[in-house]
């Protein structure tokens, strides 16, 4: 099923986040249809339309026209604890996303040194090293890890064709910073059993990350069949994380 609207614009929100408090969206992707990398089973914007790894250029937000809605949003007086990007897709795709955090950067910097940048990406480009550089920018890079086999991988994002589970965990190994953020699902693929939910938490403990984030389902998803994690689940599965590799697991659920 489609689950809720696109972004309609460049910047949105800001909204009340459990996992970022106020957080002023930007989008860097179209505002008619979802674009992005990977085609996740659960995504609240439905199935992708365009699943690509190199959209075209003139299809998406200039880097100009990111700078004058960023800019005119920040001058809005009102409490921002981030500037998010995240969006209709996935942002690390578009092709002048390096020069945009930058740009982006040097913005919030001027107008609100306070308030602090985050992502919320897929991690698909993880390993192309002028996206790599952009995420070091970040205060928290919010990296998408929500398989640790192949197989399993390919059942819940439905990923671009030739990404590879074991070469983004590569990747993700190298930014000195790292956030993971975890949707757990169960029904017709799961990752919170068997050898999918233990070669998942091998890959955390591989990369032990500062923060792992993990929730299920609670809007709409792509796929009708997926059934959401409970939250005594979650719980238990957070307590298992820590107890077992001592990482540092946030659970969230919707009250």
């Amino acid at each position: 099923m489609s689950g809720i609207s696109l972004q309609p614009g460049i910047i949105y929100g800001p909204i009340l986040s459990r996992r970022l408090g106020r957080s002023l969206g930007v989008n860097l992707l179209p505002s008619n249809r979802k674009v992005c990398s990977f085609n996740c089973t659960y995504c609240q914007y439905g199935f992708t339309q365009e699943l690509m790894l190199h959209p075209i250029r003139s299809t998406l937000p200039k880097p100009p026209e990111v700078y004058a809605a960023v800019e005119a949003a920040l001058k809005k007086p009102r409490s921002i604890d981030y500037l998010t990007f995240s969006g209709n897709g996935e942002p690390t795709i578009h092709p002048d996303f390096p020069e945009i955090v930058r740009g982006v950067k040097a913005i919030k910097d001027k107008l609100r040194p306070d308030a602090k940048l985050a992502i919320l990406s897929n991690s698909s480009k993880v390993n192309d090293p002028e996206v790599a550089a952009a995420l070091r920018l970040f205060d928290a890079p919010i990296m998408k890890l929500d398989a640790g086999d192949q197989d399993t991988f390919e059942a819940i994002n439905q990923p671009f064709r030739g990404l590879e589970i074991d070469k983004i965990v590569k990747g993700l190994k190298r930014l000195p910073i790292l956030f993971i953020q975890s949707v757990l699902v169960e029904g017709v693929v799961s990752n919170i059993k068997g050898e999918a939910f233990e070669h998942w938490v091998e890959k955390l403990a591989e990369l032990h990350p500062r923060i792992v984030q993990i929730y299920s389902t609670e809007r709409p998803t792509a796929q009708d069949e997926l059934k959401c994690v409970s939250p005594k689940k979650l719980q238990e599965i957070a307590a298992l994380l820590q107890e077992r590799h001592q990482l540092n697991v946030h659970a969230y659920w919707q009250n």
